[in-house]
């Protein structure tokens, strides 16, 4: 149906400063969206928001960005829109600005997010650039935001396509670009599942950089036109432009690991590693960065209840005595990583997909995962041939690994010429990007 009323032959172009009366297909489809399919599945899910908000913890962001009431300047210059929904996604549209910036110094920019927290580690690592909160997915909110944002072009990192979000580009002649995108084993099977009902919204985009070949593939396959898609890279790569905490060990300090982007049902695990790890080197410390830092009192209560010793990071000094110190702030995880000699990346003993284990390799530590890491194959391909990321199983490879990590430190220096190898064989790729970005920037 969306299909029918959205194609070519139905269109109308609309001048992206106009605020005259929209394609009649256009309003069909965002009427339809929100009545049939959106306003019911927000009913249903009112009682697990509320209770992320009220029971986690998790904010629910400034109302008034939450349902489109902006206030924002009318564009003075192009004004170029980047959508990061959530931290990873933040990450990896800093490489790009960053470029992008260099590249169009004539053009505004700004970026939204989906998360909090999201938008708090934007405003704290991408100086210069506005970053607002993206509306709740609704067709009147969407569209009021982008009437008053006015846009010329909209670049979403990874695969972002919220329909109503699509829709009103579409309303308003906004070109719409991604970014690093990227179709999971999962979300390939969602899109084949859907197919009749979001078909549709594969073919609104007028440019993909996909983030490899196979991705690439997966975007033709869901119906994207094949002139559309290049491939652009990882942009979570690009260690020219991202940057790495230079290493802060000192000599004769104790073993240090860290394990980061936990989940529930790893921080257990972690403290068992470290407690048969201070049986056999008293002074050894762990820094313990859940995921999301909204669980830190969660954490920190389960660590107590282990009987350890522990501080924030907030809290805390690097010649803290504490066994265990809590990364409670974001921003700061690759600062932590150069603190650490070895680091076990979460997400991974639970199947959760697992994280990025790129960073704390770049930040010369010794890294280890577990087995499920479904959304970072193409990481763990490009670092294979390196060799510095190792698969623990289960939690008793995990103890074994870490055991021998602090029983080896005199590799440590090895490992350091290792890194500094793989970090210049990084770096372009979000130039790269820029590049193939720029006609739709002209």
């Amino acid at each position: 149906m969306f299909a029918a009323l959205l194609a070519p032959g139905g269109k109308a172009r609309m001048n992206r400063s106009s605020t005259s009366t929209l394609s009649v297909s256009v309003l069909v489809c965002s009427i339809l969206l929100d009545v049939f399919v959106l306003l019911p599945l927000l009913v249903i899910a009112t009682p697990w928001l509320l209770f992320k908000v009220l029971g986690e913890g998790r904010g629910f962001g400034d109302l008034r960005d939450r349902v489109g009431l902006w206030q924002i300047s009318l564009p003075v210059r192009p004004r170029i829109w980047i959508h990061a929904a959530s931290v990873g996604e933040v990450h990896a549209a800093k490489s790009l600005l960053v470029e992008l910036q260099q590249a169009h110094p004539g053009k505004e920019f700004i970026l939204t997010t989906m998360t909090t927290g999201a938008r708090d580690l934007a405003r704290k690592i991408i100086p210069d650039v506005e970053v607002r909160l993206l509306p709740i997915p609704l067709g009147h909110f969407l569209f009021s935001m982008v009437r008053k944002m006015r846009p010329t072009t909209l670049v979403l990192i990874e695969l972002e396509y919220w329909p109503q979000l699509l829709l009103a580009c579409k309303a308003y002649s906004i070109p719409v670009t991604v970014v690093n995108g990227r179709i999971s084993d999962h979300g390939l099977r969602q899109w084949n599942n859907w197919m009749p009902f979001i078909g549709w919204m594969a073919r609104i985009p007028e440019l993909i950089l996909a983030r490899s070949e196979e991705d690439s593939d997966r975007f033709i396959a869901i119906g994207t036109p094949a002139e559309k898609v290049r491939v652009g890279g990882n942009l979570k790569y690009d260690f020219s432009t991202t940057g790495v905490f230079a290493k802060q060990r000192s000599p004769g300090q104790p073993f240090t690991w860290i394990a980061g982007c936990t989940h529930l049902g790893e921080e257990g695990v972690v403290l068992e590693v470290h407690r048969k790890l201070l049986a056999e080197h008293r002074d050894s410390k762990c820094y313990l960065a859940p995921r999301h830092i909204e669980r830190c009192t969660e954490v920190q209560h389960m660590v107590e209840q282990a009987g350890f010793s522990c501080q924030r990071w907030s809290e805390a000094s690097q010649k803290t005595s504490a066994e265990i110190i809590i990364i409670d702030r974001l921003g700061v995880l690759g600062e932590a990583y150069s603190l650490a000699e070895a680091a076990f990346v979460g997400g991974s003993l639970v199947d959760r997909g697992g994280h990025n284990f790129l960073e704390p390799v770049l930040a010369g530590c010794f890294t280890c995962h577990g087995p499920h890491i479904g959304n970072f194959r193409d990481m763990e391909q490009l670092l294979n041939p390196w060799n510095v990321v190792d698969q623990v199983a289960d939690p008793a490879e995990l103890t074994n690994w870490i055991l021998a990590r602090a029983a080896s430190r005199e590799l440590f220096k090895e490992r350091q010429i290792v890194t500094q190898e793989l970090q210049k064989s990084l770096g372009g790729i979000s130039r790269r990007c820029v590049n193939l970005l720029r006609p739709w920037f002209e």
